[in-house]
């Protein structure tokens, strides 16, 4: 291992080579607050490094608000990173994109008279960013019916080709008009946007485009009711079918009352009547977190919990982490589980932070946990911890638990949901 030691003034500063990282860590007298600078590089698709990784101190996270899908797409990329001291630093990481894309190929039936796409017959695909397919070889005649052999490659957005890929095209005489596999209800509130194909899905048993067009002529979006809307979907060969769903148009304020009648819908989709509230619980976090109901975006409006929740499970599907407490608590009110709510203390971290604290125990006998179905970065299970787990937590992003636990009930001290990334902290 290379050492180049430096004075300058009366600091020494000892500069390493970890595994790629220029890693600058003042030995003595160091200065809090001037900014740090590392170097990592990472092949596109792979996760950010361990904050540890990078800086040895104790608290070392990165600072949220950065575009974490950066990780994904070849380029240079600063994200700022802090550890437990308040030191602060920025890391220069740089995505490189050297593996070709690795792909999974399917059967693909096509109507007579249609236009092959290489994109149709990749079953699966690993490869982080985008991709374009091309066939490597003669197409057929498509207004003769038989099967015939096909190959093509893909091709990612850094140059790198994949291997030949080899599949079957059937050309059939296709009469079979597509289906509606999923027609789910809408909402919007007055005055707002429709996304009318939101959750709508369509499958043809052939390759090739099916148009879709939507029927919202008897919808008024400026008055709040029920509507009725229509889909038609058609494909190549002219075959169509006919779908239809109903929207409903919402005053711009959410009734709490509003908000039970779908979440009771919810519910019964994902509970049974005979689960104790932890169960119940695990099952809204499965739902909002593993199942990725909700996708975190950086900022909502805080200013109603009712519309918070509503807006984030049943017409946006996007939230930050107020929307994801909003979202909990509309089940937890539901259930009639007793909760708080609680936020980061301010000044603990960059940004805030809401989550609950909820008794799945009795009133008489209450047992409180920490339940949080935000998404964190870690991958960290936030269902269900005790004020341990929570402090440990701290330990992997710094100050992200932080708050007045004076002013709220001390949770069992019974751990109920493994961490295995905190166990070395409590």
């Amino acid at each position: 291992m290379a050492v180049d030691t430096r004075w300058s003034g009366a600091k020494k500063v000892l500069c390493r080579m970890l595994a790629g990282v220029i890693l600058c860590t003042a030995v003595a007298g160091a200065s809090v607050g001037c900014t740090k600078r590392l170097e990592y590089t990472i092949e596109a698709g792979d996760d950010l490094p361990n904050p540890y990784k990078l800086i040895a101190v104790e608290g070392a996270t990165y600072v949220a608000g950065f575009d974490e899908d950066c990780v994904n797409h070849p380029g240079t990329y600063t994200i700022p990173m802090t550890d437990g001291e308040g030191q602060k630093y920025k890391l220069k990481l740089k995505v490189e994109d050297n593996r070709a894309p690795v792909v999974t190929t399917r059967h693909v039936y096509y109507a007579t008279g249609s236009s092959p796409r290489a994109e149709d017959f990749i079953n699966t695909i690993e490869e982080a960013d985008g991709y374009t397919a091309y066939f490597e070889c003669k197409l057929p005649d498509m207004t003769r019916i038989g099967d015939y052999d096909v190959e093509f490659y893909v091709k990612d957005h850094s140059g790198n080709v994949s291997k030949k890929q080899k599949s079957v095209m059937t050309v059939i005489q296709d009469t079979q008009a597509p289906t509606f596999v999923t027609v789910p209800e809408l909402s919007a509130y007055v005055g707002e946007a429709i996304a009318y194909r939101k959750g709508l899905i369509v499958r043809d048993n052939c390759g090739g485009e099916v148009e879709i067009t939507v029927d919202s002529a008897a919808v008024n979006p400026d008055v709040p009711g029920d509507y009725t809307v229509g889909y038609t979907a058609t494909d190549v060969s002219g075959n169509t079918s006919w779908a239809q769903t109903v929207i409903h148009i919402y005053a711009n304020q959410i009734t709490e009352a509003q908000l039970m009648e779908r979440i009771a819908a919810l519910a019964a989709q994902i509970t049974t009547p005979d689960m104790t509230k932890e169960q119940q619980l695990r099952a809204v976090y499965d739902y909002i977190n593993v199942q990725k109901h909700i996708s975190y975006v950086s900022d909502s409006d805080k200013s109603d919990w009712i519309r918070a929740a509503y807006d984030s499970l049943f017409i946006t599907g996007t939230g930050d982490c107020y929307n994801y407490l909003a979202a909990a608590k509309a089940f937890c009110v539901y259930f009639g589980i007793d909760h708080y709510e609680i936020e980061r203390t301010a000044g603990a971290a960059d940004g805030t932070h809401f989550w609950l604290l909820v008794n799945i125990g009795t009133e008489a006998a209450p047992r409180w946990y920490h339940f949080d179905c935000t998404r964190l970065r870690s991958g960290t299970n936030s269902c269900l911890l005790t004020d341990a787990q929570v402090r440990a937590y701290n330990k992997v992003r710094s100050g992200f638990y932080v708050y007045n636990a004076s002013a709220y009930p001390k949770s069992e001290s019974r751990i109920i949901t493994r961490t295995p990334d905190l166990e070395k902290y409590y």
